[in-house]
C-alpha cells in the first residue's frame, strides 16, 4: 500500500497484538480475511495520526506510492479486493479498508484532478496533491536508492471503509425524488461515456482543453438510483473553483439546479472563495437561469469561443437559436471562504 511503514527510523511499528485481535474480530463478523500487514500513511507518527484522523472522517478514500518502494521491499503491488488494517502514529488500528481500484502508471499521465479530490489531503487540488508528494518522495525515495522523477511509477489505489463501520453514502442536497452525492469509482466509466457523448470527451474553458471524465463530480439520482444528472468541477489553489460541465439528463425535474446547490454546499465544507463557470453567447436560456440562481455575471471574453477552435475543432460555429457562437462568458458565485 502506498505511504506505509517503510522507513522505520521515523515511523512506528504497529502494535501486532492489537493489530491481530483488530482482524481477528472483523474475521470473526464478517468471514472475509486481512493482508497480513498492516498499513499507516505518511512518513512520520504526527503525520500517521494525521492521515488517519482524514480516513475516520471520510475525507480521504485513495492514496498514492511509488512502485519503487515496493519493488525495493520485494512487495507485491496492491490489488483490487484485498482487505487491510490501517493503523495510526502510535501504532493502534484504527478500521479495516478495502481496496477497490489500483491503477499502475507513469505519475505524468495516472494522475488527475479526480484522483486528488478523493485522497482528500490539503486543499483537494491537483498542484497541491503533486507539491506535496514530490516533496514526500523527495524525502523519503534516496532512503531506497530512488530518486524523484515526474515519469516515475506510481500505483494509485482508491479504497472503502468497510470495518468496524461501513462506508454510507453521502447525500449533499436533496428535493422530491433526487439527491446527489459524489462520484466514485463505480461511476467511472458511466461518466466518461457521457461526456463524451454529450461533450466529444473534452471542452475548452479559457484557452484550456480539459477532460471532464478526469475531474471531480456530483452525481445526481433518482429513488432507484438511477444517475439523472452529473456536474463536473476543477478545483485550484486559493478557492477558485470552475464548474466545468453541467448534464440533466432529464431536464424538466430541476436536475441542473440541484446539481448547483450541491456544488455550493460543497465549497462552502471546502472553504472555497468562489465556484465560476464559462458559458458561450448563444446559451441565453443557462444565462438566465444562471443569474436567477443568484450568479454574476462578471466578464465576456470576446472571441474566445472561435480562439477555442485551435483546440477542439469540433466546436459548431453556430449555437442555440441560430447565434453564432463566438463569446465566452463569465459567472461567478462568491462564497466567501478562503482568505
Amino acid at each position: 500500500m502506498a505511504e506505509r511503514w517503510r522507513y522505520p527510523l521515523r515511523m512506528p511499528h504497529p502494535d501486532r497484538a492489537a493489530v491481530r485481535a483488530f482482524a481477528e474480530a472483523f474475521e470473526g463478523a464478517t468471514g472475509e480475511r486481512v493482508e497480513p500487514e498492516a498499513f499507516c500513511f505518511g512518513d512520520s507518527p504526527a503525520m500517521a495520526d494525521e492521515l488517519a484522523a482524514l480516513v475516520m472522517s471520510g475525507r480521504k478514500r485513495a492514496t498514492g506510492g511509488g512502485v519503487q518502494a515496493h519493488e525495493h521491499d520485494g512487495e507485491e503491488l496492491p490489488r483490487p479486493g484485498q482487505h487491510w488494517v490501517l493503523y495510526d502514529g502510535s501504532g493502534q488500528p484504527v478500521c479495516v479498508a478495502r481496496s477497490d481500484e489500483v491503477s499502475v502508471g507513469p505519475l505524468n499521465e495516472t494522475l488527475d484532478p479526480a484522483f486528488a479530490w478523493d485522497e482528500g489531503e490539503g486543499d483537494r487540488t491537483y498542484e497541491d496533491w503533486l507539491s506535496g508528494h514530490a516533496a514526500y518522495w523527495r524525502r523519503t525515495l534516496p532512503e531506497i536508492g530512488a530518486e524523484f522523477d515526474p515519469g516515475m511509477p506510481v500505483v494509485l489505489v482508491w479504497f472503502s471503509v468497510v470495518w468496524p463501520d461501513q462506508d454510507q453514502t453521502q447525500v449533499l442536497t436533496a428535493r422530491g425524488s433526487l439527491r446527489v452525492r459524489h462520484a466514485w469509482t463505480q461511476d467511472r466509466a458511466w461518466l466518461t461515456e457521457t461526456i463524451r457523448e454529450r461533450w466529444g470527451g473534452c471542452v475548452v474553458s479559457r484557452g484550456e482543453l480539459q477532460h471532464p471524465g478526469r475531474l471531480p463530480a456530483l452525481i445526481a439520482v433518482d429513488d432507484a438510483g438511477h444517475r439523472v444528472g452529473v456536474l463536473t468541477f476543477r478545483p485550484r489553489p486559493g478557492g477558485e473553483t470552475e464548474v466545468v460541465t453541467v448534464d440533466a439528463l432529464e431536464s424538466s425535474a430541476g436536475v441542473g439546479g440541484l446539481l448547483l446547490d450541491a456544488a455550493v454546499a460543497v465549497g462552502r465544507r471546502e472553504g472555497w472563495r468562489r465556484l465560476w463557470l464559462i458559458t458561450t453567447n448563444d446559451n441565453t436560456v443557462a444565462l438566465r437561469a444562471y443569474q436567477r440562481a443568484g450568479w454574476n455575471l462578471v466578464a465576456v471574453h470576446r472571441d474566445a469561443v472561435t480562439a477555442a477552435r485551435d483546440l477542439k475543432s469540433s466546436i459548431p460555429r453556430c449555437g442555440l437559436d441560430g447565434i453564432p457562437m463566438r463569446h465566452e462568458l463569465e459567472l461567478e458565485l462568491p462564497l466567501g471562504g478562503g482568505s
